[in-house]
């Protein structure tokens, strides 16, 4: 009995720790550090309206206090959240702390680490291939996504690449990530994650971490990062900060400096390898954004942006700063002028819509600049729910058949509907196998199981190493002859949203991924009787 009373006593403790994890910060008011509350709900307001954005989680960080938290229903302050490429900057982090430890020189050639990995004929150009290099995305060769989705050793097919580029510009490749990693785990003897959560996570309470592992069991770097909101803002104030924390010196200054030094340029592509039409273009747009940029001290379109050491900077007049920054809209933005950290987690089509919103309705007004800022109603960030009815004369037909689709972007084969009580339970089939939504009309569903869950990264060993079960959210709703889905990862972040109207057995499904372009589609099908396909 004795036992058994300490163990729920340390289980509780356990579990009170996690939870505690997401009120580490303090707390303040925007007033008290010196920021207009009507700017921040102006901020929050136009972020609401920008098009395909959904905003998960928000904190704004002044002065080491959070002024602002806003966790968009039905996703909460507790949840982990999908960090995708700004799981890079933290890989970065990870590279730091060998490098203070003396393991690793930035100037080291990759092959005195994974000479094992690469041809047994070295070519000049991947011999020339150093950390530094890497560091910087500019490894040289041609980003092969391939590897990823079938590949068991993805070092030794991309060390098999023509590295005939290296060092002369900036190619983003999360091979270069992999490779980080790697290292770290070479030099250190130990997985990446776990020196990081020694050295870096255990210090700043940040409990609740996990990573992706590629099929050799190293951590995938590149993406696959999965932090609580205010574990991300703890990493943007140790940057902050110069790699202080609490008094202690975790990570050197000098490297939080190096990792943050704009390097390179962001643009991919030589300008003699576009198109005539292509070259007029990017002149036009940067004829635009230098004019805009005399007035406002901004230009922070994607295209502009510099990279350091796994990290993007903003050089600008008024704000520079760095960021992690992931798709979907991924973001830690540390503007050091400011004393500011910003965190945003969600899902939009293009990141740099946000990043233009908060320098020029919310950075530039804090440093004198002249936007007005219009006085605007409070906003809820939470996700849209379907709108409709519960049940229609067509769902009949659809509890017994499937809906078999064409070739589709997503990837989709079928989909299936049943019934449970109140809750219908949509079965999305790719090739992956079957993906499941408990979804309720007019209201979230909220599930936690094993089953797997809505993600869209594709690697052979999807989510290997990430500990479930998953907690998914779902609602449903019909429309005249429409059915419509929306389907949340909450402890992840993709989303899903279907629309499928039926004209006799024929079903038309609007689909769309993470209101991703490249993920979207308009899909033919066919309800067919079940097991009569």
């Amino acid at each position: 009995m004795r036992r058994f009373f300490l163990s729920m006593m340390l289980f509780l403790a356990l579990a009170l720790t996690a939870v505690a994890q997401t009120g580490d910060l303090p707390r303040s008011t925007p007033e008290e550090q010196g920021v207009s509350p009507e700017l921040l709900k102006n901020l929050i307001h136009r972020l609401r309206a920008l098009p395909d954005v959904d905003i998960h989680h928000l904190m704004v960080l002044r002065h080491g206090k959070v002024i602002a938290e806003h966790h968009a229903s039905p996703y909460q302050a507790e949840d982990l959240h999908t960090l995708y490429s700004a799981s890079k900057t933290v890989t970065a982090l990870a590279v730091g702390l060998a490098v203070d430890d003396g393991l690793l020189r930035v100037d080291d050639k990759v092959s005195k680490h994974l000479r094992d990995k690469m041809p047994a004929q070295l070519s000049p150009a991947l011999d020339s291939l150093t950390v530094r290099h890497v560091l910087m995305m500019a490894a040289g060769c041609k980003p092969d996504l391939s590897i990823f989705e079938g590949e068991d050793d993805w070092l030794t097919k991309w060390f098999a690449s023509d590295f005939s580029g290296v060092g002369k510009r900036f190619q983003y490749d999360s091979m270069c990530t992999h490779v980080l990693a790697a290292i770290v785990t070479r030099v250190t003897g130990k997985r990446m994650m776990d020196y990081v959560k020694q050295r870096i996570f255990t210090p700043m309470h940040i409990i609740q971490a996990d990573w992706e592992l590629a099929p050799d069991s190293v951590e995938t770097a590149g993406w696959g990062l999965r932090l609580q909101a205010e574990s991300e803002a703890k990493l943007g104030l140790l940057m902050l900060h110069g790699g202080e924390w609490d008094g202690k010196q975790l990570v050197s200054s000098r490297w939080i400096h190096d990792m943050t030094q704009r390097y390179l340029s962001t643009a991919e592509e030589a300008p003699a390898r576009l198109s005539f039409a292509a070259r007029v273009k990017r002149f036009l747009r940067s004829l635009w954004h230098t004019i805009r940029s005399w007035f406002t001290g901004y230009n922070v379109d994607d295209y502009y942006l510099g990279y350091g050491f796994q990290t993007k900077t903003i050089l600008q007049p008024r704000a520079e700063s760095f960021f992690a920054a992931g798709y979907g809209g991924q973001l830690i933005d540390v503007i050091p002028k400011l004393d500011m950290v910003i965190v945003i987690n969600g899902r939009a089509a293009n990141y740099g819509h946000e990043l233009n919103t908060i320098y020029y309705n919310f950075l530039d007004p804090l440093l004198g600049g002249k936007h007005p800022v219009v006085a605007v109603p409070e906003v809820d960030l939470s996700i849209a729910i379907p709108q409709g009815d519960s049940t229609h004369p067509d769902e009949m037909r659809l509890l017994g058949g499937k809906v078999v689709l064409e070739d589709n972007l997503l990837g989709l084969q079928s989909i299936e509907l049943t019934r449970d009580g109140e809750d219908r339970i949509f079965t999305m089939t790719d090739r992956r196998g079957p993906l499941k939504a408990v979804a309720t009309c007019g209201e979230w569903r909220i599930t936690t199981s094993h089953d797997r869950p809505i993600y869209i990264m594709e690697s052979r060993e999807q989510l290997l190493g990430v500990p479930g079960p998953f907690k998914s959210a779902a609602a449903y709703g019909w429309q005249n002859d429409t059915l419509s889905l929306r389907l949340d990862w909450l402890d992840g972040g993709d989303n899903r949203r279907l629309k499928m109207a039926f004209d006799g057995n024929l079903v038309t499904v609007i689909a769309n991924d993470n209101y991703d372009p490249l993920l979207n589609d308009t899909i033919r099908g066919e309800l067919r009787v079940r097991n009569r396909e």
